[in-house]
């Protein structure tokens, strides 16, 4: 095995990127990168019992030159026994009836088609031959123009349709590429576009990046390195922020959203950066979020602020409002209703809730205990825990519930995260409420002290859920409420 084919085969079983008996395309243009990649994925593949196929696109605009790139790889192919597909497509034409760049029209198109011979063949996975000159590139031109984030790179992997697309080679070099076409006897096409310095990424990469290898021969296999311990890091934060969104986030019922300053106050600075772009991700969903490090720092510093009030205008009509504690975000003028009420929950009767959940209780001695049923849960209360009358209503902000064996209260939000309830099922959930105020129990996720499914231990009361249709998705294999 080669050192390019070790340090590919490293990758594929540290990020676990193909399964054993699946399908690989290799996307070859014909160029010296994914010519290596082709045969490095097809001799990984025979020791390790995936089968690789290969597709390539003539974006039709360099004549006689680019058909001719397509007949080599068709060639090759079929020298490797390896499954061709091809097409053409007139990019030119394309960008002179509708416009646009013509690279982004050639990327867009190119992974259309992709995409396309994926789902018709039944590959699983895409591979490209992007490798660590690459992602340097891509990490110097991201710096320079003020758009890197936390991983400013690219991914080893990322969906890509129902599959998966990788990069074997991401931590190789393109000098270790060249050397293993030279050992290996192997022919490839040139583009002369890739010497033109009109785009960027050519004079990057012909300019600086030299001066780069001069000081550090190995600087691109460090920073590609570098960059996927950062994308790890960035998706473990993004994954805290989501939880913290989760639990200091409440839409509004007429559209908007709510954030509590002081639980983003408190939450790391780390956080704080990524939970901005949450917020404009869920304002903006239908249309590119706005962007800009002055939008995020003015939000920042009103969601930092726990005292007094304050008033911004966002884009797109949006605006900010800040008080008591609370940042409201909507649409300028909108006015947001009132939640729904509490309705009594009457002994003896069934009440169905918003989400089709049906609810009852009752004195255990006017009702035999129900027999087990899927999608029924049958507890038992007193009177102590739970004070007469009931109620139920819609979640809000802060609700808290005291459970078993836990010294305070627990917010319903969290609970809801760790019942694993989509967010899109929370504002119809039922909470219920005793006649103090206090929630006692999140049917069908987790009941309040006092509830117990033992018949023998609990209280004078029995309380009844049957869950309806979509609202019995969760796990609700939860630890006994004695």
């Amino acid at each position: 095995m080669t050192e390019l084919e070790r340090q590919a085969a490293a990758l594929i079983r540290e990020r676990d990127l193909i399964p054993g008996d699946g399908r690989v395309l290799v996307a070859c243009s014909g160029g010296p990168d994914s010519v290596a990649l082709l045969h490095v994925m097809k001799h990984l593949g025979e020791a390790s019992g995936f089968t690789v196929g290969a597709a390539h696109v003539d974006h039709m605009l360099r004549g006689e030159e680019s058909e001719e790139d397509a007949r080599f790889v068709r060639a090759m192919c079929a020298g490797l026994g390896v499954p061709f597909h091809g097409t053409a497509i007139p990019v030119g034409k394309i960008v002179r009836e509708q416009g646009g760049n013509v690279q982004d029209i050639c990327r867009a198109e190119r992974y259309r088609y992709f995409a396309e011979v994926m789902e018709a063949e039944g590959y699983g996975v895409l591979a490209t031959a992007h490798h660590a000159d690459d992602v340097l590139e891509t990490v110097l031109m991201r710096l320079a123009r003020g758009t890197a984030n936390a991983a400013p790179g690219i991914p080893a992997s990322r969906k890509f349709g129902k599959g998966l697309l990788i990069r074997p080679f991401l931590l190789s070099e393109r000098r270790e590429v060249m050397e293993y076409l030279d050992v290996q006897g192997l022919s490839y096409r040139t583009d002369p576009s890739n010497m033109k310095p009109d785009y960027t990424r050519n004079r990057f990469r012909h300019r600086i990046l030299p001066l780069i290898r001069e000081e550090n021969p190995g600087a691109a296999r460090h920073v590609a390195s570098w960059d996927l311990a950062r994308r790890d890091d960035e998706a473990y934060l993004r994954e805290r922020a989501l939880e913290v969104w989760e639990e200091i986030s409440e839409p509004l019922p007429g559209g908007g959203l709510a954030l509590m300053t002081e639980g983003f106050s408190r939450v790391p600075a780390a956080l704080q950066r990524r939970l901005v772009p949450l917020l404009l991700d869920y304002l903006y969903l239908s249309d590119p979020p706005p962007s800009g490090s002055r939008l995020e720092s003015l939000i920042l510093s009103q969601l930092s602020s726990t005292g007094g009030s304050g008033t911004v205008d966002l884009p797109a009509g949006f605006r900010l409002e800040r008080e008591y504690g609370k940042a409201v975000f909507r649409k300028a003028g909108k006015e947001v209703p009132e939640k729904a009420g509490e309705m009594p929950l009457p002994e003896g009767s069934w009440l169905t809730a918003e989400n089709g959940m049906r609810l009852f209780w009752s004195d255990r001695v006017a009702v035999p205990d129900p027999e087990p049923a899927p999608g029924r849960e049958v507890l038992y209360f007193g009177e102590e825990e739970a004070v007469l009358p009931l109620s139920v209503r819609q979640p809000r902000a802060g609700d808290r519930i005291f459970l078993p064996n836990m010294a305070g209260p627990k917010k319903v939000s969290r609970i809801f995260i760790d019942g694993k309830i989509p967010r899109s099922l929370r504002d119809a959930w039922p909470v219920v409420t005793a006649a103090d105020g206090r929630v006692i129990a999140v049917p069908g996720v987790r009941y309040g002290k006092g509830f117990t499914r033992d018949g023998r231990k609990g209280g004078p009361y029995i309380f009844i859920v049957e869950h309806a249709g979509d609202v019995n998705h969760a796990d609700h294999t939860q630890e006994e409420t004695t």
